[in-house]
Formats: structure tokens, sequence, C-alpha cells
């Protein structure tokens, strides 16, 4: 058997051509996919930011409304004055609605969701109240949605509804008796003795 020296030497190219493919070519390639793979998970990161940083006004401006909302309700006020404002504002929305309040009382109130155990209070006082409007139906449905439209936090639930006396020459009138919840926090703020002794 004889070697020719031109089979040897295109083995030979033949065999670094491989060698250098195995060797430097493959590895490299491998480096190159992973360098693209995290080229393209670090886009879609940037991508990510920066739809968050153009949300980031409207969130701000969601937030900022939000709160101008939950500083309308006066949850915070003690306790008396969210009271005294509700009733303030149930004394208008009767006289703008033409309906007579036949009663307001203090309600009973639902037990606590949370275990007498529990560490920590509700974070939401409720204030029941139990409320009696008479009128006409259109005129008590409207002043219920006023008297929740108004700058409390409010729950009404209707308890009973039904027909009042009818007398001569009045539009039919409704008997509507309703469950109030007054929500304001739990922590009631700081009182400050004005007697100093």
């Amino acid at each position: 058997m004889t070697l020719d020296l031109q089979r040897v030497s295109a083995f030979a190219v033949f065999v670094i051509a491989m060698a250098g493919y195995a060797f430097v070519f493959r590895p490299l390639e491998t480096t190159a996919g992973d360098l693209y793979a995290q080229l393209d998970a670090a886009r879609l990161a940037l991508e990510h930011s920066r739809a968050m940083a153009q949300r980031a006004p409207a969130l701000e401006a969601e937030r900022s409304a939000l709160a101008g909302q939950l500083a309308r309700l006066h949850t915070g006020a003690p306790r008396a004055a969210i009271i005294d404002r509700f009733l303030r504002s149930l004394a208008g929305v009767a006289a703008q609605d033409r309906v007579a309040v036949e009663g307001v009382a203090a309600g009973i109130g639902q037990p606590p969701l949370v275990s007498p155990a529990a560490s920590t209070p509700p974070p939401i006082e409720e204030i029941p109240f139990d409320l009696r409007l008479r009128g006409p139906y259109g005129d008590v449905i409207r002043a219920v949605r006023d008297l929740n439209d108004r700058d409390g936090a409010v729950h009404i639930s209707v308890a009973s509804l039904s027909n009042a006396e009818h007398r001569p020459g009045t539009s039919p009138q409704l008997n509507a008796a309703f469950h109030i919840l007054l929500l304001r926090d739990a922590q009631e703020p700081p009182q400050h003795d004005v007697h100093k002794q």
C-alpha cells in the first residue's frame, strides 16, 4: 500500500477542518446562540419596562383620582361627624326628592366577620341604621340613589317595600324600609383633651 502525498494532504486538510469545526466553530456557534437568547430576553424585559413606564402616568392619575374619591367619603372622620353628615344628607335628600322620613333608628350591628380571638381588628367599622321613607315610588328610589351618591361611605339594602294607604287626590305612596351601614375606618382618630389638669 502506497501512500499518495496528495491523498494524505487532502485527508489531513479534511481532519484539520473537522477538528476546527468540532473544537472552534461549534462552541462559538453555541455561544453565539446563547448570546442571541440573552439578547432576546433583554429585549423582552426592556419592552416590558418601557410599556410599564408608559403606563405610569395613567396609573398615577388613577391613583390620584381614587385617593380623591376616598377622601370625599370621609372614612377617617370621627364617628359622630360621620353620623351627623349622614343625617344632614338624609334631610337634604328628603327635601330635594319630596319623600317623608318616617323614622331613623340605630340598627343592630352585624356580628364581626373576624373571630374575637383574632389579634387584629377589622379595618372598617360599620355603623348600622334602620331608615323608613314614604313617598311616590320614583321619588323614594331617587332619594335612595341620591343618598348613596352623597359624600359618605354608605351601604344601603332594602328591608321591605309596601304600598301605603292611598289618600284621595294623591298619587300612590310607597312605604320603604332600608338597612343602612355607614362605613368608617375602625381606628378612631386621636382625641385631644381640651381640659388641661
